[in-house]
């Protein structure tokens, strides 16, 4: 048995969700004929023209959660250029506790095709690129906070299903659209994936129980973490127990460059895997003129990671003296001493003996289905109305949404649209501005745009934001 802090893969997967990457496009463009990266959302929509692309060609970064910083960052007490946390004992426990959801939901994205082309070839049209991908989550129930902020006013906390988990790969991906009957389009896009790095940690219960003047604290918990490539040890001096150490799990508990030195083998491999999206768009003008419906389902697949580190807790107990509440007279730094005495606080609340071992596992992707339906206003066709829904699958990390649009394309080389959804994360409005005249094409906009800050510029309400942009060289004349 060995020990490690869980805290530190909170905060390393928490990190993680900054570089976070989602190779699909903005929901914003799903509508926009001159959108060339649709194809990402709906393998059955061509681009209106053939295109290639390198490094910048489709960026995004997003982040959804239900909760907003506000609901933990307050103003300090004694100095308005400062701020202070939610373990302030300036911040009541109601006034903290009542402004949160039963499960508090992080689920951040960023997105970065490094090469993408599109040709029409074989009847279709074909697409090709490589793409960088990531898909980080984050789940706490409420339950870790209340106990957090209570402290001693109970005697007994219990609260269960703290998730984290985040997996990154590369995808090359061949996509192919064809109209097989008048007016319905169908397309697929076959993917190869190339694991980078993945990280799962879940708590299915944990149990905090007053015992004299400490907690008794009892976890029931698993993690499991992989690299991209093969990692190998130089002998070092053994633990306390004589054992060799491990690379990752050790890597998490702690590296001090005295007990050992991980290195990285000549690059080879240790995930691979692949997957598929599936698309139709059937143009319905022999229905109702101007109508167009379309689905589509991505991110069918999973990658097998050789080697898969794996750590568990089984309901081991650990006495621990609580998370201490803060009184900010006393601090005289920043908000980030603040933090880091918390940081301190949860890690010793984690940090108990674990089980381990190193075998192969899978990761499977979180599939997103989209339903659209459009509408081209018969008195002035550049004009439409739409409504796309949407849906992450996933035991957890996964979202429902409801997006309405308006969109307008003035010119044959300019297209906007104006969108508002509401999903498991709030509402939040969007849009999309594409600029695409013969030579060059450029995108920009956002799906959820952040509204509402404090006065130090901290977003209020949920913490949904967004921004997308790409740049791109049209080839050939549109369709």
């Amino acid at each position: 048995m060995r020990r490690i802090n869980y805290s530190i893969v909170l905060l390393a997967v928490c990190g993680m969700c900054v570089l976070r990457v989602n190779a699909q496009t903005a929901k914003s463009s799903y509508f926009l004929d001159g959108a060339l990266h649709n194809y990402q959302l709906n393998p059955a929509m061509p681009a209106e023209r053939p295109f290639f692309s390198t490094m910048l060609g489709n960026w995004s970064l997003k982040t959804n959660s239900n909760f907003g910083l506000s609901n933990f960052i307050y103003q300090h007490p004694y100095d308005d250029n400062k701020l202070t946390t939610f373990m302030s004992n300036t911040v009541s426990a109601d006034e903290f506790l009542g402004r949160l959801p039963q499960s508090l939901q992080l689920s951040t994205d960023m997105g970065n095709t490094l090469l993408a082309g599109g040709f029409r070839m074989f009847g279709g049209y074909t697409t090709l690129s490589i793409t960088m991908n990531s898909a980080t989550s984050l789940n706490v129930p409420r339950g870790f906070f209340e106990f957090a902020k209570k402290g001693f006013q109970e005697d007994h906390y219990s609260f269960s299903d703290i998730n984290m988990r985040t997996m990154n790969y590369a995808a090359v991906t061949l996509g192919y659209s064809h109209e097989i009957i008048k007016g319905l389009r169908v397309g697929v896009n076959a993917k190869y994936l190339m694991g980078m790095a993945y990280a799962n940690f879940h708590v299915d219960k944990l149990n905090v129980q007053m015992n004299g003047e400490k907690w008794m604290v009892e976890t029931h918990a698993s993690a499991e973490a992989a690299l991209f490539t093969e990692v190998t040890v130089e002998q070092g001096p053994m633990d306390e127990l004589n054992e060799p150490k491990i690379p990752l799990v050790d890597a998490i508990d702690g590296f001090d460059g005295k007990n050992y030195k991980p290195i990285l083998a000549a690059f080879k491999p240790a995930s691979s895997g692949f997957a598929v999206d599936l698309g139709v768009v059937y143009d319905m003008d022999a229905l109702v003129e101007g109508l167009t419906a379309s689905a589509s389902l991505t991110d069918l697949g999973s990658l097998r990671w050789k080697y898969l580190t794996k750590a568990s807790i089984n309901d081991s107990k650990v006495e621990y003296d609580g998370i201490e509440e803060i009184d900010p007279s006393n601090i005289e730094g920043s908000i980030e001493e603040e933090l880091d005495m918390i940081m301190e606080d949860v890690e010793e609340m984690f940090a108990m003996p674990y089980s381990h071992g190193t075998t192969t596992g899978v990761s499977r992707l979180n599939p997103v289905m989209h339903l659209g339906v459009e509408y081209n206003m018969p008195f002035y066709r550049p004009l439409s109305v739409a409504v796309l829904y949407g849906k992450r699958f996933g035991d957890f990390g996964g979202w429902d949404e409801v997006r309405g649009y308006v969109n307008v394309s003035p010119l044959k080389w300019l297209e906007a649209s104006a969108n508002v959804g509401v999903s498991t994360y709030g509402t939040s409005w969007g849009w999309m501005f594409n600029l695409h005249p013969k030579g060059f094409s450029f995108f920009i906009g956002s799906d959820y745009m952040i509204t509402k800050v404090t006065p130090q510029f901290i977003p209020v309400n949920n913490l949904n934001g967004h921004i997308t942009l790409g740049f791109n060289t049209p080839l050939g004349k549109r369709k």
